[in-house]
């Protein structure tokens, strides 16, 4: 075992102080300062007057969350064949179609919210899936893909919904450092499904897969969920993450040199 001894600690990586879950006021002003950028263009039809993508200040001037709202799923990429994308707007699609369904029933049905997606980053294929998301002729689902900064990225992840991670290993032992960050976050997270994926997402903290039906299936139950306010599966994934962030890089650190 590389001529290793002694006693050996394995350190999982945990996200640094900073990346935490945003409050209702930080919400709304986050939003209200990113949907000003052209990136985020496809987003903004879903605010309006008083309200920012999630939030909405009442008639006595407080902000609170906006009941019903869109719901908000993040995901990260570098933009390279090791994420296929393809699996993601698949999915976006499927969940598009029984969204628009849903919601156009007569009968005693459950509605779906809408859908605002926000894949960050850059990289050699974004030029590709842009064009491919300007063709999807979708209605419940609005996607945008944008850079933002190192100040804002974990801001917007403080304020999703769920995050979502393509990441595939090639080793099949490498995680995902983008997973952490959106637990850090406290954002229950839906992860592409490989060998060592289920040290850092459990039955607690998300959900995994490795077929766009699969997610769409994921996104649709934790939507209604979501929607139901009830202690149901977005809930209990939801307090799952908060389990995962209330210890951080630092605090996890400590904790191990004490092992020694």
């Amino acid at each position: 075992m590389c001529g290793c001894r002694g006693q050996l600690v394995v350190l999982h990586d945990k996200a640094p102080r900073h990346f935490r879950r945003l409050g209702v006021e930080e919400i709304h002003q986050l939003w209200k300062r990113l949907l000003s950028d052209p990136q985020l263009e496809p987003l903004r039809q879903l605010s309006a007057g008083n309200e920012s993508l999630l939030t909405c200040r009442s008639s006595d001037g407080t902000i609170e969350m906006r009941k019903p709202r869109p719901m908000l799923i993040v995901s990260s990429t570098s933009w390279t064949a090791d994420e296929d994308f393809s699996i993601l707007l698949s999915a976006l699609k499927l969940y598009d179609t029984k969204a628009a369904s849903r919601n156009a029933c007569s009968g005693d049905c459950v509605t779906l919210p809408p859908l605002a997606v926000l894949i960050t980053g850059k990289g050699p294929l974004r030029e590709h899936y842009e064009q491919e998301i300007s063709q999807m002729e979708l209605q419940q689902v609005h996607i945008a893909t944008a850079w933002l900064s190192a100040e804002d990225y974990p801001l917007l992840l403080g304020s999703a919904d769920l995050g979502v991670s393509m990441h595939t290993s090639s080793s099949g032992l490498d995680l995902p450092m983008k997973v952490v960050d959106m637990l850090g976050c406290g954002t229950p997270v839906c992860a592409y499904r490989f060998s060592c994926i289920n040290e850092l997402v459990t039955e607690a903290n998300g959900l995994v897969f490795d077929r766009a039906e699969e997610l769409a299936q994921h996104v649709q139950d934790l939507a209604e969920s979501q929607l139901s306010e009830s202690d149901g599966i977005y809930q209990r994934l939801f307090e799952g993450a908060a389990a995962f962030r209330s210890i951080d890089w630092a605090t996890n650190y400590k904790r191990a040199l004490e092992l020694f």
